[in-house]
């Protein structure tokens, strides 16, 4: 073995990017201009030769100059991401094309970490989840997104951007959430779902740990689908049924809360309109997942946390125009969610 030409490879050798040999030497140098935020600057980029292949080339590779510090394209992809401005805003404003906005965006959501692969157990995880899902529009396409929350600190655990919200999806997120807590899950909080994907899902798949409705969701439903209007022949029955149903999961004891579900099962015959009787059967059908708070109080009764992250989202959503691509969406998301989490430390 020759020990020379060994130790030569743990030099400080450039590989030759054409043959990948390691006799390469240095061959002067280029004078050039990059562009940093401190505006232009003059650079002195080394250059190397290849001894094999007799081609030329510099630490950024052959017949490649760098014009723009990468410094710079970061700091532009993060303007875009973390502000309220569009893409078309961004492009003005740095006189660069849409279209290379993006692509630096893929490229620099890889010095990103998924959120996921950034917790620890020094962030005094409660073992409460707040879930939700959000239906995502991207040219012309629907998506949703799939999120988690710690119910106590605030920070979002884990996301996924599938193509609609159902069971399978939703069993397949539990499945990694439940993989990559840190603390044993003590309670998840979530609305219904779409189609109820989440009711059964989650009780296969966190079988003793106990799921409460959020309230506001429900009454949102309830509120939205029971006519306020007084031109309604059922106008009273329809104000009525509200009161009870606001009263049986409003309650603040599990007796009250009985007392008017059985208040609202004997009045039954007296709301004849399909809806009353769509909406006594829900009540009846989730009276457990509504009122499972009775028994553990430490659950919340409401998603909100996970919906602020939503609807702080749902604010740069709408400036994305240009992204045409769910590669692009998914590469935004990394970034926003990991300066989401970091400023909530």
């Amino acid at each position: 073995m020759n020990y020379n030409e060994l130790s030569s490879c743990h030099e400080e050798k450039k590989r030759c990017p054409s043959c990948s040999s390691l006799r390469t030497k240095k061959n002067g140098t280029i004078q050039s201009k990059i562009k940093t935020t401190r505006g232009y600057v003059n650079k002195c980029i080394q250059r190397y030769y290849c001894i094999d292949c007799k081609s030329s080339f510099t630490s950024y590779g052959k017949n490649v100059r760098k014009k723009i510090s990468d410094s710079y394209k970061e700091d532009i992809v993060n303007d875009y991401v973390l502000s309220k401005s569009s893409l078309r805003d961004i492009a003005k404003r740095y006189k660069i094309g849409k279209s290379v906005i993006l692509n630096w965006l893929e490229k620099i959501s890889t010095n990103y970490p998924e959120i996921k692969n950034t917790i620890n157990t020094d962030n005094d995880w409660s073992g409460l989840l707040l879930l939700d899902g959000k239906e995502i529009k991207n040219n012309g396409n629907k998506r949703t997104l799939l999120l988690a929350v710690d119910a106590i600190n605030k920070k979002p655990i884990s996301y996924m951007i599938c193509e609609k919200e159902n069971k399978i999806y939703t069993k397949s997120f539990l499945n990694e959430l439940k993989q990559i807590y840190p603390v044993k899950i003590k309670g998840i909080t979530t609305d219904f779902g779409k189609g109820k994907c989440f009711l059964k899902v989650i009780s296969e798949t966190f079988p003793n740990v106990p799921h409460q409705i959020c309230l506001v969701h429900y009454s949102r439903y309830v509120w939205l689908f029971i006519p306020r209007t007084r031109r309604s022949e059922f106008f009273f029955r329809n104000k009525m049924l509200k009161q009870l149903i606001k009263k049986i999961i409003f309650a603040d004891t599990r007796e009250n809360s009985k007392y008017w579900l059985n208040k609202l099962n004997y009045y039954k015959p007296f709301f004849r309109a399909k809806y009353h009787e769509r909406f006594i059967r829900s009540v009846n059908r989730n009276y457990k997942y509504l009122t499972e708070r009775f028994e553990y109080n430490f659950l919340p009764t409401n998603t909100n946390v996970v919906e602020n992250v939503i609807r702080q989202l749902e604010r740069k959503l709408k400036n994305m125009d240009g992204i045409k691509s769910i590669n692009n969406f998914s590469c935004l998301l990394k970034i926003w969610l990991y300066y989401y989490k970091i400023s909530h430390n």
